[in-house]
């Protein structure tokens, strides 16, 4: 009785500790979502600067209704505070106060978009978001390459704790 509650705790830590490297793996693949839905909300953005005669504040605005994750909320802050802070700052401010799957290096990147926004003239702001999505694909390159390396690193060293756990237990 005793040998068969060891081992389903010890199949129970196996389990809980290959989860969690699961888990952990994921943010590599979460920070790539990201990414890849900024640079093509970027593109969007850059559209609607072409085509259309809207404010910053609605193209924000329009670009979170069709966002996904928590990109949307990111688009939506800097929408709610574009007027009242000015763009930089409702950029800058938005990309702190959002909680995003991306690394620092990430935000610093993106951070740079808000430097001119609403500064400069149509071909100004065109000519900036081209710039912000050649260093997104940077950005994302770099994701890729993490997450090749990382993503099966994490999934296997739970399991192997999982299963250095266990035999210590039992």
């Amino acid at each position: 009785m005793y040998l068969i509650l060891k081992l389903f705790l010890a199949c129970g830590i196996i389990i809980c500790s290959t989860r969690i490297g699961i888990l952990i793996s994921k943010k590599y693949k979460y920070r790539l979502d990201e990414l890849d839905e900024l640079k093509s909300q970027f593109k969007l953005i850059e559209n609607k600067i072409k085509y259309t005669y809207c404010s910053l504040e609605d193209i924000f605005a329009q670009v979170a209704e069709i966002s996904e994750h928590m990109v949307k909320e990111l688009f939506l802050n800097v929408a709610k505070n574009i007027k009242k802070d000015g763009a930089q700052k409702a950029w800058t401010d938005a990309i702190d106060i959002t909680i995003l799957n991306i690394k620092k290096e990430d935000k610093q990147v993106l951070k740079e978009f808000g430097t001119l926004l609403g500064k400069t003239n149509k071909e100004g702001q065109l000519s900036q978001i081209n710039y912000q999505i050649e260093l997104l694909d940077r950005q994302i390159e770099k994701a890729k390459q993490e997450k090749e390396k990382n993503e099966n690193i994490y999934q296997k060293l739970g399991l192997i704790f999982g299963i250095g756990i266990s035999i210590i237990f039992i």
